[in-house]
């Protein structure tokens, strides 16, 4: 990894709690991007938004950076935090082994974490430093999963939430819905054996789903959708799309509400049931008291696997970081050595002079030098960062100086 490395901006449920569903304010993956790639600082970025988190990862990561991110992110969200070098990447691997959901051990994150990739990839800010984290949160991912399994919870919020509604035989169930949430209800629902109808604004992307699992396609018309009992939505709408009067006076029993923000107004007619992500998470909490083992074996696993990781990109770049200072201070020396050349001393004072000037960088660096090999997250420190942006700096001065004076000569 280069520079100041990886900065994480994020909100999740796990800091939030059911506040998280609504603290985050509507938003679109593309505005996101749309809003990164204004700042021409910004390198690598990639972002994960998924029903319980919104992140940013992102390089590089210095005061400027961050702040025009937070810009954007003060406006969707009324909290959120900000990790930086090796304390990102620690986060990144437990939200691949699935130990930061709302459902421990969820498997659709790393489906999530990939596609998130792709996107990254195919907007040009999938750089050396995104790709290595990436493929190392998978692997640690597919690790935790396979040493210690999932046990027989269901491993999915949306599994959850369906477990949690009970749909009756017979019901007639409407998904309406058809991006990434909606597919994974779609899915479930048809492992299951539970015949439904899905509804979407775009017709093409409701055929999609109807092709994939033989299912009818429903008009996006809310008179249509009451003659259904069970009604899930799987929106990122940025408006409520389901409203009380909507409900009125229908066949409608049950509301699934997986929206973020939320699909559906928490007022609806008496005798209907409404279940949306706040509630679910309060329900997800109290079964989660009764934990299998996954969680405690493989939090072990990623810390395993975190520490080899970090250990070895420590050694990289503190090999990197030290030979840039010494390069730099060679250079100086170099510089010096031409001024004491043109005096014509002799070759065996030219000697001791070099002599003297490597002793003299050596006893002013030996403290610099001595911390950066003793530290332990060379990344974690913005003193560190800015020290080296300042060499880069001047490395970027002393090449212009030697072409001005090349061209002049």
């Amino acid at each position: 990894m280069e520079k100041g490395g990886i900065f994480l901006i994020k909100v999740t449920y796990s800091d939030l709690g059911s506040l998280y569903f609504s603290t985050v304010k509507d938003f679109q993956l593309e505005e996101v991007y749309e809003y990164i790639e204004k700042n021409e600082r910004i390198e690598e970025a990639l972002v994960l938004w998924t029903c319980n988190r919104f992140e940013i990862y992102f390089y590089p990561g210095d005061r400027e950076t961050v702040d025009f991110l937070e810009d954007f992110v003060n406006v969707k969200s009324l909290k959120h935090s900000v990790a930086h070098g090796m304390d990102a990447i620690k986060h990144l691997f437990l939200v691949a082994a699935g130990l930061d959901s709302m459902v421990i051990g969820e498997n659709e994150i790393l489906a999530q974490l990939r596609e998130a990739w792709v996107v990254s990839k195919n907007k040009r800010l999938s750089g050396p430093n995104i790709n290595e984290i990436l493929k190392k949160a998978l692997e640690v991912g597919r690790k935790a999963r396979r040493e210690n399994g999932n046990g027989q919870r269901i491993k999915s919020v949306a599994g959850e939430a369906l477990a949690e509604i009970k749909i009756q035989q017979g019901q007639r169930v409407l998904v309406i819905g058809a991006g990434d949430l909606g597919t994974q209800v779609s899915s479930f629902l048809s492992r299951k054996g539970i015949p439904f109808s899905i509804s979407n604004r775009s017709p093409e992307r409701a055929r999609e789903i109807s092709k994939a699992f033989g299912v009818k396609i429903e008009d996006y018309d809310k008179k249509k959708w009451k003659s259904y009992e069970v009604i899930i939505t799987a929106t990122k709408s940025s408006r409520v799309i389901l409203e009380r009067k909507d409900a009125a006076n229908s066949r409608i029993k049950t509301i699934l509400d997986l929206g973020v923000p939320p699909n559906v107004s928490t007022e609806m007619p008496e005798g209907i049931r409404l279940v949306n992500m706040a509630m679910l998470s309060k329900t997800i909490t109290e079964k989660d008291q009764v934990k299998n083992d996954y969680a405690t074996k493989s939090l072990k696993t990623v810390n395993v696997e975190f520490d080899k990781f970090s250990r070895k990109l420590m050694n990289v770049e503190r090999e990197e970081l030290l030979k840039k200072i010494f390069d730099y201070s060679n250079k100086i020396i170099e510089e010096e050595m031409k001024y004491f050349e043109k005096k014509a001393y002799g070759k065996d004072k030219e000697a001791q002079v070099r002599k003297g000037l490597e002793s003299t960088r050596n006893k002013l660096l030996g403290f610099v030098i001595n911390g950066i090999k003793n530290a332990k997250d060379i990344r974690s420190s913005e003193t560190v960062t800015n020290m080296e942006m300042i060499l880069n700096e001047n490395f970027s001065r002393y090449e212009a100086k030697k072409i001005k004076k090349i061209s002049q000569d």
